[in-house]
């Protein structure tokens, strides 16, 4: 790991999730996301240290364990460093078991509390909601990026540097996941649309190789990948199925590998499908002997 700039003050720790680093003049800093885990966590705190950088806030873009899995490592070994999230975002991190609950809707069976799905809780000391921050004298702008995670946000800094957490994905994660998880999909094309709208100098997203100067093209193919999956939906609902037996489809179409963890992620996802279309009045839905079916 090391730290790169990207312009001004605000710079980059690459890594399996990208982390952002706004550095103040008087030796602190401001990181835009952890990572999944403790080894995470020490590698960043190495990196800023080799790099005369004290923790002074972290702000979390969402509520999924890869990006605040470091988060209590890092408060451990940063005395005074502060957490600030949105505020639905918040009610994930303070309470990580909801993650599970939702993808189950009970109390989760056992084998979902794998840690790309469970981290641990984490007090949120500041809420941040759309608008300027101030953090230490700086301004962040904190712009509402919804659709792949309830909550999720982006954080642009007074270098005209945007990081976009999960808002939009990499062509390599595209081919490695045709079949994105999201949470809201009218909420994740809007937000597609208003990023095509912006001008930032430089795009960050957290699974990616680097920095993007000009992510149109890209945003655009993220577009397109959700639009050929509702009309991939639509064309498996020609005839009537089961949400199940549309996960079984989709998981079979894809060649996803599955456990536990991920059958849940798979139809979760699924689901946030079915109801953009059912909103759009593109299917419909009946329940028939017990059983929900969903057609064109």
């Amino acid at each position: 790991m090391e730290l790169i700039k990207l312009r001004g003050r605000t710079y980059y720790i690459p890594g399996a999730t990208n982390v952002g680093v706004y550095r103040y003049r008087n030796g602190l800093c401001t990181l835009i996301d952890t990572g999944l885990h403790n080894t995470d966590g020490r590698k960043i705190i190495e990196v800023l240290e080799n790099n005369n950088l004290k923790i002074k806030y972290i702000i979390n873009t969402h509520s999924h364990p890869d990006h605040y899995g470091a988060n209590n490592f890092i408060k451990e070994k940063c005395p005074g460093a502060l957490v600030a999230a949105s505020s639905k975002a918040r009610l994930f991190i303070e309470n990580s078991s909801l993650e599970q609950t939702m993808f189950y809707g009970a109390s989760p069976m056992p084998g979902l509390s794998t840690r790309i799905i469970k981290a641990q809780d984490t007090a949120v000391d500041i809420e941040v909601a759309e608008g300027s921050t101030e953090l230490d004298s700086k301004k962040f702008d904190i712009i509402s990026l919804e659709g792949h995670s309830i909550g999720q946000i982006g954080v642009a800094t007074e270098d005209n540097v945007l990081f976009c957490g999960d808002a939009f994905f990499s062509e390599d994660k595209m081919e490695k996941y045709p079949f994105p998880f999201l949470f809201d999909v009218g909420d994740h094309l809007k937000t597609l649309e208003f990023l095509l709208a912006t001008n930032y100098d430089c795009y960050m997203i957290s699974h990616c190789d680097g920095p993007l100067d000009n992510p149109k093209s890209l945003i655009q193919k993220n577009i397109d990948n959700v639009n050929n999956n509702l009309q991939l939906i639509l064309d498996f609902l020609s005839q009537p199925l089961t949400r199940e037996d549309l996960t079984e489809l989709v998981i079979k179409k894809y060649d996803i590998p599955m456990n536990i963890s991920q059958y849940f992620i798979t139809i979760s996802s699924v689901g946030a499908f079915l109801t953009y279309l059912l909103e759009k009045q593109l299917i419909n839905m009946d329940i028939i002997d017990g059983k929900m079916y969903f057609y064109a």
